[in-house]
């Protein structure tokens, strides 16, 4: 009888461990849409800013799974600019391209390294050409065109880059 006891409880124990080696973790699958935001007081402009640099973002809506918050609205990440032409003479349009690099988990989960969730997307501006007008008018020459920029009061949206499994405490 003691034999039998100990073997149901044996493998209960090992039917357990694997649950509990996972309690708490949650995996955020890649591919998963979040929604961001640039801070409005800053200025995305391709006149303004230089190719390499890092732009703050925030998460715009809680990201969640099964109905659970896994990372609250509010995370802060990051953005960078990889493309930039300011607008220039005579009449030549500025761009500018971003590219969404991570945001950082906030709330009860986090990565277990402590690094950002890998973040996919990127969005871009081209401004208006002036050209013609810079034709028409002979000091046409000292005409530019309009620079590119992103509109920091909307929403955008990005994906999770890879999956990553995200752990309480």
């Amino acid at each position: 009888m003691k034999i039998i006891r100990l073997y149901v409880t044996a493998l209960l124990v090992i039917a357990l461990v694997p649950a509990a080696a996972f309690a708490g973790k949650v995996v955020l699958p890649e591919e998963t849409e979040v929604k961001v935001k640039f801070d409005p007081s800053i200025m995305v402009n391709s006149g303004m800013l230089q190719k390499g640099l890092n732009l703050p973002i925030i998460l715009a809506e809680d990201i969640t799974i099964g109905g659970k918050t896994i990372v609250e609205k509010g995370a802060e990440g990051a953005a960078k600019v990889i493309e930039i032409e300011s607008a220039s003479r005579p009449g030549d349009p500025g761009y500018i391209k971003i590219a969404f690099t991570g945001i950082n988990a906030r709330g009860e989960y986090s990565t277990a390294t402590g690094d950002m969730i890998k973040l996919t997307g990127e969005l871009e501006s081209r401004g208006k050409s002036r050209k013609v007008l810079s034709w028409i008018f002979i000091l046409g020459l000292f005409i530019s065109g309009k620079e590119g920029e992103i509109d920091t009061s909307q929403v955008y949206t990005a994906e999770v880059a890879e999956t990553v499994i995200l752990q309480t405490g």
